[in-house]
Protein backbone atom coordinates (compact mmCIF):
# COMPACT_ATOMS: atom_id res chain seq x y z
CA UNK A 1 0.00 0.00 0.00
CA UNK A 2 2.85 2.62 0.76
CA UNK A 3 4.47 1.89 -3.11
CA UNK A 4 1.38 2.34 -4.20
CA UNK A 5 0.51 5.95 -2.20
CA UNK A 6 4.04 6.76 -3.01
CA UNK A 7 3.32 6.12 -6.93
CA UNK A 8 -0.05 7.85 -6.52
CA UNK A 9 2.08 11.12 -5.01
CA UNK A 10 4.51 11.25 -8.02
CA UNK A 11 2.28 10.34 -10.56
CA UNK A 12 0.19 13.83 -9.40
CA UNK A 13 3.28 15.63 -9.31
CA UNK A 14 4.34 14.53 -13.04
CA UNK A 15 0.54 15.51 -14.36
CA UNK A 16 0.78 18.66 -12.52
CA UNK A 17 4.12 19.63 -14.34
CA UNK A 18 3.14 19.11 -17.88
CA UNK A 19 4.91 20.81 -20.33
CA UNK A 20 3.22 23.35 -22.44
CA UNK A 21 5.37 23.31 -25.82
CA UNK A 22 3.32 21.41 -28.36
CA UNK A 23 4.33 19.43 -31.56
CA UNK A 24 8.04 20.17 -30.75
CA UNK A 25 10.51 18.80 -33.35
CA UNK A 26 12.93 19.18 -30.40
CA UNK A 27 11.78 15.85 -29.39
CA UNK A 28 12.05 14.03 -32.84
CA UNK A 29 15.16 11.96 -33.41
CA UNK A 30 17.81 13.82 -34.95
CA UNK A 31 17.95 12.41 -38.30
CA UNK A 32 14.00 12.41 -38.65
CA UNK A 33 14.36 16.20 -37.32
CA UNK A 34 16.84 17.03 -39.76
CA UNK A 35 14.66 15.60 -42.96
CA UNK A 36 11.38 17.34 -41.89
CA UNK A 37 13.10 21.02 -41.66
CA UNK A 38 14.73 19.98 -45.18
CA UNK A 39 11.36 19.20 -46.43
CA UNK A 40 9.88 22.54 -45.30
CA UNK A 41 12.87 24.02 -46.71
CA UNK A 42 12.70 22.78 -50.19
CA UNK A 43 8.55 23.50 -50.15
CA UNK A 44 9.95 27.44 -49.20
CA UNK A 45 12.05 26.98 -52.53
CA UNK A 46 9.41 25.70 -54.55
CA UNK A 47 7.34 28.53 -53.66
CA UNK A 48 9.58 30.96 -54.60
CA UNK A 49 10.67 29.13 -57.68
CA UNK A 50 6.66 28.82 -59.10
CA UNK A 51 5.80 32.39 -57.57
CA UNK A 52 8.02 34.07 -60.16
CA UNK A 53 8.26 31.21 -63.05
CA UNK A 54 6.23 33.22 -65.16
CA UNK A 55 9.16 35.56 -65.68
CA UNK A 56 11.23 34.64 -68.72
CA UNK A 57 15.03 34.53 -68.65
CA UNK A 58 17.16 37.24 -70.56
CA UNK A 59 18.92 34.89 -73.24
CA UNK A 60 22.57 36.31 -74.28
CA UNK A 61 24.42 34.13 -76.95
CA UNK A 62 27.64 34.44 -79.12
CA UNK A 63 29.20 33.77 -81.94
CA UNK A 64 32.76 33.28 -83.78
CA UNK A 65 33.04 32.30 -87.56
CA UNK A 66 35.39 31.09 -90.43
CA UNK A 67 33.42 31.52 -93.77
CA UNK A 68 35.64 29.49 -96.56
CA UNK A 69 35.14 29.17 -100.55
CA UNK A 70 36.34 26.37 -102.12
CA UNK A 71 35.74 28.72 -105.29
CA UNK A 72 38.78 29.27 -107.84
CA UNK A 73 41.32 31.70 -105.46
CA UNK A 74 39.75 35.34 -106.42
CA UNK A 75 36.73 34.01 -105.03
CA UNK A 76 38.16 32.18 -102.29
CA UNK A 77 39.96 35.75 -101.24
CA UNK A 78 36.85 37.52 -101.41
CA UNK A 79 34.64 35.04 -99.73
CA UNK A 80 36.88 34.40 -97.08
CA UNK A 81 35.40 35.80 -93.97
CA UNK A 82 35.93 35.61 -89.85
CA UNK A 83 32.50 36.76 -88.11
CA UNK A 84 32.20 37.75 -84.62
CA UNK A 85 28.55 38.09 -83.34
CA UNK A 86 26.76 38.61 -79.84
CA UNK A 87 22.63 39.04 -79.31
CA UNK A 88 21.03 39.74 -75.92
CA UNK A 89 17.28 39.53 -76.05
CA UNK A 90 14.32 38.30 -73.98
CA UNK A 91 10.75 37.38 -74.44
CA UNK A 92 8.51 38.61 -71.19
CA UNK A 93 4.61 37.22 -71.38
CA UNK A 94 3.14 40.55 -69.75
CA UNK A 95 -0.37 39.92 -70.17
CA UNK A 96 -2.39 36.29 -70.30
CA UNK A 97 -6.02 36.80 -69.43
CA UNK A 98 -5.17 36.62 -65.96
CA UNK A 99 -3.18 33.76 -66.16
CA UNK A 100 0.00 35.65 -64.61
CA UNK A 101 -2.00 36.51 -61.63
CA UNK A 102 -3.42 32.83 -61.49
CA UNK A 103 0.31 31.33 -61.69
CA UNK A 104 0.95 33.31 -58.59
CA UNK A 105 -2.15 32.66 -56.58
CA UNK A 106 -0.96 28.67 -57.87
CA UNK A 107 2.41 29.11 -56.52
CA UNK A 108 0.87 30.83 -53.06
CA UNK A 109 -1.84 28.16 -52.75
CA UNK A 110 0.26 25.54 -53.18
CA UNK A 111 2.62 26.83 -50.43
CA UNK A 112 -0.20 26.76 -48.02
CA UNK A 113 -1.09 23.05 -48.70
CA UNK A 114 2.03 21.66 -48.52
CA UNK A 115 2.98 23.92 -45.24
CA UNK A 116 -0.17 22.67 -43.86
CA UNK A 117 0.09 18.94 -44.95
CA UNK A 118 4.15 19.11 -43.60
CA UNK A 119 2.73 20.70 -39.85
CA UNK A 120 0.05 17.50 -39.75
CA UNK A 121 2.92 15.65 -40.71
CA UNK A 122 5.04 16.65 -37.92
CA UNK A 123 2.19 16.73 -35.56
CA UNK A 124 0.83 13.12 -35.88
CA UNK A 125 4.85 11.96 -35.98
CA UNK A 126 4.89 13.89 -32.19
CA UNK A 127 1.41 12.08 -31.55
CA UNK A 128 3.24 8.96 -31.95
CA UNK A 129 5.42 9.68 -29.60
CA UNK A 130 3.44 10.53 -26.81
CA UNK A 131 0.86 7.95 -27.44
CA UNK A 132 4.01 5.53 -27.76
CA UNK A 133 4.70 7.23 -24.13
CA UNK A 134 1.28 7.13 -22.45
CA UNK A 135 1.64 2.78 -23.79
CA UNK A 136 4.78 2.41 -21.58
CA UNK A 137 3.53 3.77 -18.91
CA UNK A 138 0.00 2.07 -18.70
CA UNK A 139 2.17 -1.20 -19.13
CA UNK A 140 4.11 -0.62 -15.98
CA UNK A 141 0.85 0.33 -14.27
CA UNK A 142 0.05 -3.16 -15.35
CA UNK A 143 3.00 -4.60 -14.63
CA UNK A 144 2.40 -3.54 -11.06
CA UNK A 145 -0.97 -4.25 -10.75
CA UNK A 146 0.07 -7.66 -11.58
CA UNK A 147 2.12 -8.15 -9.08
CA UNK A 148 -0.75 -7.87 -7.08
CA UNK A 149 -3.14 -10.58 -8.80
CA UNK A 150 0.25 -13.21 -8.70
CA UNK A 151 0.42 -12.72 -4.92
CA UNK A 152 -3.89 -12.97 -4.66
CA UNK A 153 -3.02 -16.20 -6.89
CA UNK A 154 -0.44 -17.32 -4.33
CA UNK A 155 -2.72 -16.96 -1.32
CA UNK A 156 -5.75 -18.64 -3.22
CA UNK A 157 -3.33 -21.53 -4.44
CA UNK A 158 -1.85 -22.41 -0.91
CA UNK A 159 -5.67 -22.16 0.62
CA UNK A 160 -7.06 -25.11 -2.22
CA UNK A 161 -3.38 -27.00 -1.04
CA UNK A 162 -4.59 -26.36 2.72
CA UNK A 163 -8.19 -27.62 1.51
CA UNK A 164 -7.17 -30.39 -0.29
CA UNK A 165 -4.87 -31.92 2.04
CA UNK A 166 -7.76 -31.57 4.52
CA UNK A 167 -9.80 -33.73 1.84
CA UNK A 168 -12.09 -30.26 1.59
CA UNK A 169 -11.32 -29.90 -2.20
CA UNK A 170 -10.50 -31.92 -5.04
CA UNK A 171 -7.92 -32.20 -7.68
CA UNK A 172 -9.60 -30.45 -10.07
CA UNK A 173 -10.00 -27.12 -7.49
CA UNK A 174 -6.35 -27.80 -6.85
CA UNK A 175 -5.01 -27.67 -10.62
CA UNK A 176 -8.05 -24.98 -11.19
CA UNK A 177 -5.95 -22.88 -9.10
CA UNK A 178 -2.43 -23.83 -10.17
CA UNK A 179 -3.72 -22.70 -13.76
CA UNK A 180 -5.10 -19.63 -12.89
CA UNK A 181 -1.92 -18.85 -11.47
CA UNK A 182 0.18 -20.17 -14.49
CA UNK A 183 -2.55 -17.81 -16.45
CA UNK A 184 -1.29 -14.72 -14.18
CA UNK A 185 2.94 -15.56 -14.79
CA UNK A 186 2.38 -16.02 -18.41
CA UNK A 187 1.13 -12.39 -18.40
CA UNK A 188 3.49 -10.95 -17.17
CA UNK A 189 6.01 -12.19 -19.19
CA UNK A 190 3.85 -10.59 -21.99
CA UNK A 191 3.04 -7.16 -20.15
CA UNK A 192 7.05 -6.96 -19.63
CA UNK A 193 7.79 -7.89 -23.41
CA UNK A 194 5.37 -5.04 -24.87
CA UNK A 195 6.86 -2.84 -22.40
CA UNK A 196 10.07 -3.47 -24.37
CA UNK A 197 8.35 -3.51 -27.84
CA UNK A 198 6.91 0.02 -26.64
CA UNK A 199 10.48 1.11 -26.00
CA UNK A 200 12.05 0.08 -29.09
CA UNK A 201 9.46 1.57 -30.75
CA UNK A 202 9.80 4.93 -29.22
CA UNK A 203 13.37 4.84 -29.85
CA UNK A 204 12.86 4.99 -33.41
CA UNK A 205 11.09 7.98 -32.99
CA UNK A 206 13.35 10.27 -30.49
CA UNK A 207 16.36 10.26 -28.78
CA UNK A 208 15.06 10.59 -25.32
CA UNK A 209 14.03 8.44 -22.78
CA UNK A 210 11.03 7.70 -21.95
CA UNK A 211 11.67 9.43 -18.10
CA UNK A 212 12.55 12.49 -20.21
CA UNK A 213 9.47 13.42 -22.08
CA UNK A 214 7.06 15.05 -20.30
CA UNK A 215 3.24 14.57 -20.98
CA UNK A 216 1.40 17.12 -22.70
CA UNK A 217 -1.48 18.84 -21.22
CA UNK A 218 -3.88 17.47 -23.50
CA UNK A 219 -6.90 19.42 -23.05
CA UNK A 220 -10.59 19.11 -24.27
CA UNK A 221 -11.08 20.70 -27.48
CA UNK A 222 -14.86 21.80 -28.36
CA UNK A 223 -16.43 20.40 -31.47
CA UNK A 224 -16.39 23.40 -33.29
CA UNK A 225 -12.66 24.43 -32.82
CA UNK A 226 -11.93 20.62 -33.39
CA UNK A 227 -13.64 21.07 -37.18
CA UNK A 228 -12.39 24.53 -37.58
CA UNK A 229 -8.92 23.90 -36.81
CA UNK A 230 -8.83 20.11 -38.02
CA UNK A 231 -5.60 19.83 -39.77
CA UNK A 232 -7.45 17.07 -42.47
CA UNK A 233 -10.21 19.27 -43.06
CA UNK A 234 -7.45 22.57 -43.45
CA UNK A 235 -5.06 20.50 -45.62
CA UNK A 236 -8.56 19.66 -47.65
CA UNK A 237 -9.37 23.13 -48.18
CA UNK A 238 -6.27 24.42 -49.34
CA UNK A 239 -6.01 21.89 -51.75
CA UNK A 240 -9.42 23.13 -53.12
CA UNK A 241 -7.86 26.59 -53.40
CA UNK A 242 -4.79 25.23 -54.98
CA UNK A 243 -6.89 23.03 -57.50
CA UNK A 244 -8.74 26.12 -58.22
CA UNK A 245 -5.95 28.06 -59.19
CA UNK A 246 -4.77 25.31 -61.31
CA UNK A 247 -8.49 25.45 -63.44
CA UNK A 248 -7.99 29.21 -63.88
CA UNK A 249 -4.53 28.94 -65.23
CA UNK A 250 -5.84 25.79 -67.88
CA UNK A 251 -8.60 28.10 -68.96
CA UNK A 252 -6.37 31.19 -69.23
CA UNK A 253 -3.88 29.35 -71.37
CA UNK A 254 -6.91 29.23 -74.84
CA UNK A 255 -7.45 33.04 -74.70
CA UNK A 256 -5.34 35.67 -75.80
CA UNK A 257 -1.75 36.23 -74.79
CA UNK A 258 0.18 39.57 -75.16
CA UNK A 259 4.29 39.51 -75.18
CA UNK A 260 6.86 42.08 -75.65
CA UNK A 261 10.08 40.73 -77.02
CA UNK A 262 13.45 42.57 -77.27
CA UNK A 263 16.57 42.27 -78.50
CA UNK A 264 20.09 44.07 -79.19
CA UNK A 265 22.66 42.29 -81.25
CA UNK A 266 26.34 43.19 -82.51
CA UNK A 267 28.49 41.85 -85.45
CA UNK A 268 31.67 41.43 -86.99
CA UNK A 269 33.84 40.33 -89.53
CA UNK A 270 36.84 40.54 -91.69
CA UNK A 271 37.00 40.59 -95.46
CA UNK A 272 40.57 39.73 -97.11
CA UNK A 273 40.21 40.91 -100.69
CA UNK A 274 43.69 39.51 -101.44
CA UNK A 275 47.11 39.58 -99.99
CA UNK A 276 47.54 43.70 -101.20
CA UNK A 277 45.11 45.18 -100.41
CA UNK A 278 44.49 45.63 -96.41
CA UNK A 279 41.41 43.91 -94.61
CA UNK A 280 38.55 45.41 -94.69
CA UNK A 281 36.30 45.42 -91.35
CA UNK A 282 32.77 45.75 -91.23
CA UNK A 283 30.84 46.23 -87.90
CA UNK A 284 26.86 46.42 -87.66
CA UNK A 285 24.94 47.12 -84.24
CA UNK A 286 20.81 46.79 -84.20
CA UNK A 287 18.21 46.53 -81.76
CA UNK A 288 14.70 45.24 -82.08
CA UNK A 289 11.44 45.67 -80.07
CA UNK A 290 7.96 44.05 -80.81
CA UNK A 291 4.73 43.26 -79.06
CA UNK A 292 3.75 40.08 -79.58
CA UNK A 293 -0.44 39.00 -79.64
CA UNK A 294 -1.26 35.60 -79.74
CA UNK A 295 -3.95 32.95 -79.15
CA UNK A 296 -4.85 29.03 -79.42
CA UNK A 297 -7.01 29.29 -82.93
CA UNK A 298 -8.06 25.29 -82.09
CA UNK A 299 -6.99 22.72 -79.99
CA UNK A 300 -9.14 19.77 -80.32
CA UNK A 301 -8.39 18.28 -76.89
CA UNK A 302 -9.38 21.74 -74.87
CA UNK A 303 -12.69 21.17 -73.67
CA UNK A 304 -11.74 17.55 -72.18
CA UNK A 305 -8.59 19.11 -70.88
CA UNK A 306 -10.43 22.22 -68.67
CA UNK A 307 -13.40 19.91 -68.17
CA UNK A 308 -10.78 17.50 -66.01
CA UNK A 309 -9.21 20.04 -64.07
CA UNK A 310 -12.93 21.56 -63.34
CA UNK A 311 -13.76 18.32 -62.17
CA UNK A 312 -10.16 17.83 -60.10
CA UNK A 313 -11.73 21.02 -58.02
CA UNK A 314 -15.25 19.41 -57.58
CA UNK A 315 -14.40 15.83 -56.41
CA UNK A 316 -11.51 17.93 -53.97
CA UNK A 317 -15.07 20.09 -52.83
CA UNK A 318 -17.07 16.90 -51.95
CA UNK A 319 -14.54 14.81 -50.47
CA UNK A 320 -13.93 18.37 -47.84
CA UNK A 321 -17.61 17.81 -47.24
CA UNK A 322 -17.44 14.26 -46.57
CA UNK A 323 -14.58 14.90 -44.01
CA UNK A 324 -16.29 17.29 -42.22
CA UNK A 325 -19.06 14.54 -41.67
CA UNK A 326 -16.69 12.15 -40.86
CA UNK A 327 -14.12 14.24 -38.58
CA UNK A 328 -17.79 15.50 -36.31
CA UNK A 329 -18.67 11.74 -36.33
CA UNK A 330 -14.87 10.85 -35.08
CA UNK A 331 -15.18 13.21 -32.60
CA UNK A 332 -18.25 12.11 -30.92
CA UNK A 333 -16.61 8.33 -31.27
CA UNK A 334 -13.97 9.89 -29.20
CA UNK A 335 -16.11 11.18 -26.44
CA UNK A 336 -17.96 7.96 -26.11
CA UNK A 337 -14.92 6.25 -25.00
CA UNK A 338 -14.08 9.24 -22.81
CA UNK A 339 -17.23 8.64 -21.01
CA UNK A 340 -17.14 4.74 -20.97
CA UNK A 341 -13.61 4.86 -19.08
CA UNK A 342 -15.61 7.35 -16.96
CA UNK A 343 -18.49 5.16 -15.86
CA UNK A 344 -16.09 2.66 -15.31
CA UNK A 345 -14.21 4.72 -12.64
CA UNK A 346 -17.54 5.39 -11.22
CA UNK A 347 -18.27 2.03 -10.91
CA UNK A 348 -14.77 1.19 -9.84
CA UNK A 349 -14.93 3.71 -6.96
CA UNK A 350 -17.90 1.92 -5.65
CA UNK A 351 -16.37 -1.38 -5.29
CA UNK A 352 -13.05 0.70 -4.13
CA UNK A 353 -15.28 2.12 -1.47
CA UNK A 354 -16.95 -1.63 -0.60
CA UNK A 355 -13.81 -2.97 -0.42
CA UNK A 356 -12.49 -0.15 2.43
CA UNK A 357 -15.90 -1.38 4.33
CA UNK A 358 -15.12 -5.21 3.93
CA UNK A 359 -11.55 -4.49 4.97
CA UNK A 360 -12.50 -3.08 7.94
CA UNK A 361 -14.75 -5.56 9.13
CA UNK A 362 -11.96 -8.27 8.40
CA UNK A 363 -9.52 -6.32 10.49
CA UNK A 364 -11.73 -6.94 13.23
CA UNK A 365 -12.67 -10.30 13.10
CA UNK A 366 -8.90 -11.48 11.84
CA UNK A 367 -7.86 -9.85 15.37
CA UNK A 368 -10.24 -11.94 17.03
CA UNK A 369 -9.05 -14.66 15.14
CA UNK A 370 -12.20 -15.15 13.35
CA UNK A 371 -11.28 -15.00 9.52
CA UNK A 372 -7.98 -16.05 7.92
CA UNK A 373 -5.09 -13.34 7.71
CA UNK A 374 -4.76 -14.12 3.71
CA UNK A 375 -9.00 -13.46 3.49
CA UNK A 376 -7.50 -9.53 4.96
CA UNK A 377 -4.60 -9.70 2.65
CA UNK A 378 -6.72 -10.64 -0.79
CA UNK A 379 -9.13 -7.89 0.01
CA UNK A 380 -6.42 -5.09 0.07
CA UNK A 381 -4.87 -6.75 -2.83
CA UNK A 382 -8.08 -6.88 -4.35
CA UNK A 383 -9.02 -3.26 -3.77
CA UNK A 384 -5.52 -2.41 -4.97
CA UNK A 385 -5.74 -3.96 -8.12
CA UNK A 386 -8.77 -1.45 -8.50
CA UNK A 387 -6.85 1.32 -7.98
CA UNK A 388 -4.78 0.80 -10.51
CA UNK A 389 -7.68 -0.34 -12.89
CA UNK A 390 -8.30 3.60 -11.93
CA UNK A 391 -5.16 4.80 -12.71
CA UNK A 392 -4.88 2.40 -16.15
CA UNK A 393 -8.44 4.60 -17.23
CA UNK A 394 -7.42 7.69 -16.48
CA UNK A 395 -4.11 7.28 -19.18
CA UNK A 396 -6.56 5.34 -21.59
CA UNK A 397 -8.44 9.26 -21.19
CA UNK A 398 -5.54 10.93 -21.36
CA UNK A 399 -5.13 8.82 -24.95
CA UNK A 400 -8.29 9.66 -26.65
CA UNK A 401 -7.46 13.79 -25.54
CA UNK A 402 -4.41 13.55 -27.26
CA UNK A 403 -6.04 11.91 -30.53
CA UNK A 404 -8.27 15.21 -30.51
CA UNK A 405 -4.62 17.67 -29.39
CA UNK A 406 -2.70 16.26 -31.94
CA UNK A 407 -5.48 16.69 -34.79
CA UNK A 408 -6.02 20.23 -34.69
CA UNK A 409 -3.85 23.70 -35.48
CA UNK A 410 -3.21 25.67 -32.76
Amino acid sequence: MKKLLLFLFLLNIFISHLNANEKDLQIIQKDKKEYRLLEKESIQTRQQSQKYDWISPIDLSGNIGRNHSFSDENSRNINNKNTKSASIGFTQSIYESGGIGFKIDYADNRFKYEMLSWENQNSQLVYTIYNTLLDIKKLNLEIKQNEYRIVNKDIELIIKKIQYDAGRADVIELNNAIMSKNLIQKEEIVLKNSLKEKEQELAKYTDLKYEDIEVLDFKRAQKDIFLDKNYSILEADAKVEMLNSEYKIKKSQYLPKLSLSAKASYSTQDEKFNSMINDTNKDDASSSGSLILSMPLYDYTKSSKVQESKIEVLKQKSLVNDLKNETAFEYEQIFTKIDTYLKQNETINKNIKLYEELIGANQISSEAGMTSKYDLEILENTKTINEFDILINNINILQQYAKLYFKIKN
